[in-house]
C-alpha cells in the first residue's frame, strides 16, 4: 500500500522510466503494438518527451577548485605539477628544519 502510494506521488515528476519489466506489466503486455496498451504507452511517451534532448548546457566554473579545473587540468597543462613543488618544497623545508627536533628559538643548535 505505500509503495503504491509513494509510486502514485512520484509518478510524473519521478527520473525513472515507468515500470514495464515488473511482472504485473508484463503479463498485461502480450502484443508488441502500442495500440494494445495505450495507458502504459502514453505514460512512457510522456515521460520521454519531458527527458531534456541534446548534450548538457555550459555552466561557468564558479569555485576556485573549478576553475583551476578548467584552466589547467583540462588542458592537459605541466602547471599543476609546478604548483604542486612549489608548494611541496617550502613546505618540506619548514618542516624539516622547524618542527624536525632540533629547533629550538630559545637554546642553541647541538
Amino acid at each position: 500500500m505505500a509503495s503504491q502510494l509513494v509510486f502514485r506521488r512520484f509518478k510524473s515528476t519521478s527520473i525513472m522510466p515507468p515500470q514495464v519489466s515488473s511482472l504485473k506489466e508484463i503479463g498485461r503486455l502480450q502484443s508488441a503494438h502500442p495500440q494494445a496498451h495505450p495507458q502504459l504507452f502514453s505514460a512512457m511517451k510522456n515521460f520521454y518527451a519531458a527527458v531534456p534532448k541534446g548534450p548538457a548546457p555550459k555552466t561557468a566554473a564558479t569555485t576556485l577548485r573549478d576553475r583551476y579545473y578548467e584552466a589547467y587540468i583540462k588542458k592537459d597543462s605541466f602547471v599543476p605539477v609546478l604548483h604542486f613543488l612549489g608548494v611541496m618544497v617550502p613546505l618540506s623545508y619548514y618542516l624539516a628544519y622547524f618542527k624536525g627536533g632540533h629547533y629550538h628559538p630559545s637554546t642553541e643548535f647541538h
